[in-house]
């Protein structure tokens, strides 16, 4: 009976795929439908020779997008999620797109990212080969609670015969699958930028996970992302495999030295630190597959401006930089601001950070807020802020009480009212920089269709 579910699931499954394709319905439907069929679905699919799990608080679609393109460029076909959900439904709609009647999966590498949270009901359906986890933070409270019940979510689960690479300087995550399985670790060594407190608004994790006394650094980069040391009981994480070093920040490249003697020197987006860690956490996964130094250089090189939601356009004499900047996610949101520091000269900045579509989902927390690092909007190069949203008053406040000049504030609860005020008095002297939360990419779109129309109206009348 369980084969035949399957298989009605699977034939049921591929229908949908391509009804639900054309109206935007492929990428989770799928799988939902499936899983009310045959609920083990997810255990019944024949997985390819290797698959690869990212999962973590940060970093994972652009992680999971770099490592795709990667080993495809090894010649491999890789199989990932990147346009559905990283929950089980969205992995099953992935899986039965490319796989055949017998749910046998065509590629020869999956990647596949995966929502933390949803760990017992991933690694408890199959076994990945490798997980790379990016990092554990603070994250949604009302969704994840703290980053020591998610660690439990992930640890909980892990098999003895999956290869964990995990971030060397996250003491969070860094623990994870200790005794369980085997582990490799990568890090970024000191760099111009590191300090030797931690200067952001929050570090979650102080005291020493294992005698918890004060947990001292020998650096921090953000947060609690740094070098853990404890005098007391000696903890410290174990030696990285691979090690980034000798960054660059104005000139956007840093190097990559291996245990087995990899030595690459690689781009990553300049102002986005995030991504040296993303970058080198793929590199460490691509060599446990055997991908070759010269595929991994050039294949970074080739992708160097799109491993995560960014994107630089120009409107005629307008700069727009739009970033996204994950909703209810303080350190996400912090390290995305931390890009204005490094961009020259002066600029407006809009804020789309908070839910969108809070009137739907109706229960956005806004503690969050106080968490964020807005010390960047208090530049004298940042000469306007949009916000945008029901919650833009909540921001303001924030905004005020850590010390941002309310001068600079212009707010909009009308998500169309802000782009046509932007468009209007948008300046081609200084960038714009949008900061932007999933559910807002709509509005992002909104930006730009305006700032088109402007820039042709503009070149209409010079003509």
């Amino acid at each position: 009976m369980g084969k035949l579910r399957f298989l009605i699931s699977i034939i049921v499954g591929k229908i949908v795929y391509a009804i639900g394709k054309p109206f935007g319905k492929s990428t989770n439907l799928p799988g939902i439908i499936m899983l009310k069929i045959c609920p083990d679905a997810l255990a019944r699919f024949k997985m390819p020779e290797k698959t690869v799990c990212v999962t973590g608080t940060n970093g994972k679609t652009g992680t999971s997008n770099l490592l795709t393109h990667i080993i495809r460029s090894s010649g491999k076909t890789v199989l990932n999620n990147s346009k559905g959900s990283n929950m089980a439904p969205g992995l099953v709609s992935a899986l039965v797109t490319d796989s055949d009647f017998s749910g046998k999966i065509k590629s020869d590498v999956a990647v596949l990212e995966v929502d933390e949270r949803s760990s017992q009901f991933i690694y408890t359906r199959f076994t990945p080969d490798i997980i790379l986890c990016t990092n554990l933070f603070r994250d949604s409270i009302m969704r994840n609670g703290h980053s020591e019940f998610i660690f439990d979510k992930i640890n909980d689960y892990l098999s003895k015969d999956t290869t964990l690479v995990l971030n060397g300087n996250d003491g969070i995550s860094g623990l994870l699958g200790e005794n369980v399985c085997e582990r490799v670790f990568f890090s970024v060594e000191r760099t111009e930028r590191s300090t030797e407190k931690c200067e952001d608004t929050v570090c979650d994790l102080i005291a020493c996970p294992k005698c918890h006394k004060k947990l001292d650094y020998e650096y921090y980069h953000y947060n609690h992302i740094g070098r853990p040391v404890c005098k007391e009981c000696g903890f410290a994480l174990p030696e990285s495999s691979f090690t980034a070093t000798d960054v660059d920040f104005e000139n956007g490249t840093f190097r990559v030295i291996g245990k087995n003697g990899e030595n690459m020197i690689l781009p990553f987006q300049k102002g986005n630190f995030f991504n040296v860690f993303n970058i080198t956490g793929a590199v460490a996964v691509c060599r446990l597959l055997g991908v070759s130094e010269e595929v991994i250089a050039g294949s970074t090189q080739d992708l160097s401006s799109k491993t995560g939601r960014f994107d630089d356009e120009k409107f005629g004499g307008a700069e727009i930089i739009s970033m996204l900047s994950k909703n209810q996610n303080p350190i996400s949101c912090s390290q995305s601001l931390k890009y204005l520091d490094g961009a020259d000269g002066e600029k407006d900045v809009v804020l789309l950070i908070t839910d969108s579509n809070d009137a739907v989902h109706g229960h956005e927390d806004i503690s969050w807020l106080y968490d964020t690092d807005f010390s960047p909007l208090k530049s004298e190069s940042v000469k306007n802020i949009y916000i945008g949203g029901s919650r833009c008053y909540d921001t303001a406040a924030c905004l005020e009480i850590k010390g941002v000049d309310v001068n600079k504030l212009k707010l909009f609860t009308d998500y169309s009212h802000l782009c046509r005020d932007l468009c209007e008095n948008v300046s081609e002297n200084r960038k714009t920089v949008v900061y932007f939360e999933l559910y807002a990419t709509r509005i992002v779109k909104m930006i730009k269709e305006n700032m088109t129309e402007r820039a042709v109206k503009i070149g209409e009348n010079r003509n």
